[in-house]
């Protein structure tokens, strides 16, 4: 009997460990999901109110995912950019080779 009194506690202690260690990691991935929604709610409560059409709703829309993902290349661009500033200034790169790398990532980016 008292060894099933400790399978039984050891069990929910298992249990509650994993429970929280799983909750905590998918917490940041539930809060990212809820920002975009709240915008876009505004909107579908202003094409409810019949204040823009089904027409605009989805091309507000796609411009708001159009510039997330340019907000996202731009930030991706400028770790790039700061990293290989990094490079030459510690010497890993000369001021020549630093100009073609960064000519490259403008290019890439289509940044002028």
């Amino acid at each position: 009997m008292d060894d099933m009194n400790t399978l039984l506690l050891w069990s929910a202690m298992l249990f509650l460990i994993i429970f929280a260690a799983v909750r905590l990691a998918i917490s940041p991935l539930i809060d990212k999901q809820s920002e975009p929604s709240e915008e876009s709610d505004d909107f579908v409560k202003l094409r409810d109110i019949e204040v823009l059409s089904d027409s605009e709703l989805e091309e507000i829309i796609e411009f708001y995912q159009k510039n997330d993902l340019i907000n996202k290349d731009y930030e991706q661009y400028e770790n790039y950019s700061c990293a290989l500033k990094e490079l030459k200034e510690i010497g890993y790169l000369s001021e020549e080779q630093y100009s073609s790398k960064m000519t490259a990532l403008n290019d890439y980016f289509k940044v002028n």
